[in-house]
């Protein structure tokens, strides 16, 4: 069955829009990192995400996921990865695109 939201879902939906390269489709240099705000730690729970994606910041539920390596060309690329996410707006405290300190996928 096809997960319409939640990480699976975002990560097959940009999978699938780079199926025709021949690299990842995924920037090693950036993420997009949403802060969640605790009023919502139920519904984050629910959409399963896993430990190396998800922290607790100063309080604040904080979510970091790849962003493809076209992001910048993309319209609204923010609230389609949201959507995907199965995230609603009013649930971010703040969103930002920040520079990727993960070095695990650099090493594969």
């Amino acid at each position: 069955m096809y997960v319409k939201k939640g990480f699976q879902a975002y990560k097959r939906y940009w999978e699938d829009q780079a199926s025709f390269m021949d690299q990842s489709p995924w920037n090693l240099k950036k993420i997009l990192k949403l802060t969640i705000s605790n009023d919502f730690n139920r519904n984050i729970e629910e959409l399963e995400f896993s430990n190396h994606s998800i922290s607790r910041e100063e309080g604040q539920l904080t979510l970091r996921v790849n962003v493809p390596y076209n992001y910048f060309e993309l319209d609204s690329f923010e609230l389609k990865a949201i959507e995907l996410l199965g995230i609603d707006k009013n649930w971010l405290i703040d969103m930002s695109l920040d520079d990727s300190s993960c070095t695990h996928q650099l090493t594969k």
